[in-house]
């Protein structure tokens, strides 16, 4: 029998604590080592229980649980699964705990469930965060300058180059970026890496909720040279311009070159999803397409990938080494379909040298 997966189970809330106890004991294959309503105690039973996994609410009542997450990265790294709220500010507070270190999230209370519901892939998470190293990338993700009860405030880059208004025909390149569980963190890296001159639109496709891919545009805004906004129904694809895809809506390109928004079923449990983007991309610009997979759970984009490359189109996959789960990349690499492997500032220097390079 394997040896039971240990949590740490931390929130300010203790019936959010039960439930959560509840469900990871019905799971079989977990032990709750102990629960904490108060960050104080948090740090002290890390290093006594050593827990594989903890699991980590961000409002606790005696200190901040990016606090908490702070000290737990650099002391005792330990990978975290963090506990949302749904509000804009909650997703702002937990984008800034996965840059300093958490590996995933889960809303305590989803839109549109019931009170005792956690969100559905929890289980999923905690287990695929109990395989995972942090201590590789604790120093890419720490920031040294918060001081305790800081809230990040990654310094703005000024854009001096006006947003692109390209018509449909004069979009030489269309690049989808997919990721999941570690995205924000390799999304950053990316697109750090190109210049706001960059001639290519480029569509970011990841699995988060509504809200929360409104904060992640946002932030991404700031921090990258390319102008980075949320999608929204009718935009147009534009050269230097990178559109997100809403939270809870699959996004598609039509036959004139603008952005389609759809409540159409969850594709492999996703909306967005990326496969639907991805071969939506593929059937409108063929070999114009370029298509690449990111850090994450499952399989998503790995037959969107196939579709772009079928047509022609560049194709790139994070290395498995600087995934914080490579589940996608590696179901993407199986189809036989990925051009290049290489971390995220790797794909974005051959993003720079054109589809040829990539060959």
């Amino acid at each position: 029998m394997e040896v039971p997966i240990r949590v740490l189970v931390v929130d300010d809330s203790p019936y959010v604590c039960r439930l959560l106890a509840s469900y990871l004991t019905d799971a079989l294959d977990f032990h709750v080592v102990g629960t904490a309503h108060h960050g104080a105690r948090v740090l002290a039973m890390v290093h006594t229980l050593r827990p594989n996994v903890i699991t980590l609410g961000l409002e606790l009542p005696d200190m901040s649980g990016l606090d908490v997450l702070d000290k737990i990265m650099h002391e005792c790294p330990t990978p975290v699964v963090l506990l949302s709220g749904s509000s804009r500010e909650a997703a702002a507070l937990t984008l800034q705990g996965l840059s300093l270190g958490a590996v995933d999230f889960v809303q305590k209370h989803p839109p549109g469930t019931v009170p005792d519901a956690l969100d559905h892939g929890l289980v999923a998470k905690i287990r695929a965060a109990s395989r995972i190293r942090v201590i590789r990338s604790l120093h890419v993700r720490r920031t040294p300058s918060r001081t305790p009860g800081q809230r990040l405030t990654p310094t703005a880059i000024v854009k001096t180059v006006p947003p692109s208004e390209d018509g449909p025909s004069t979009i030489t390149r269309v690049i989808v970026i997919g990721a999941s569980t570690g995205g924000p963190t390799a999304l950053r890296e990316l697109l750090s890496g190109l210049p706001a001159d960059f001639a290519a639109a480029v569509i970011v496709v990841q699995h988060m909720p509504e809200a929360f891919t409104t904060v992640l545009a946002a932030q991404l805004d700031r921090t990258v040279p390319l102008h980075v906004r949320e999608a929204v129904d009718g935009d147009r694809l534009a050269h230097g311009t990178v559109l997100v895809a809403p939270g809870g809506l699959h996004l598609l390109v039509g036959p004139d070159g603008r952005i389609q928004l759809t409540q159409e079923p969850e594709v492999g449990g996703h909306r967005p999803a990326i496969d639907v983007t991805m071969q939506s991309v593929a059937q409108r610009y063929g070999a114009r397409s370029e298509g690449i997979i990111l850090t994450g759970m499952g399989a998503d984009g790995a037959m969107g990938l196939l579709a772009i490359r079928t047509q022609g189109g560049m194709t790139c996959a994070q290395d498995a080494a600087s995934c914080v789960v490579d589940g996608m990349p590696h179901q993407a690499v199986a189809t036989g379909a990925v051009d290049y492997i290489g971390t995220p500032s790797s794909i974005a220097q051959r993003l720079l040298l054109g589809a040829r390079a990539l060959r």
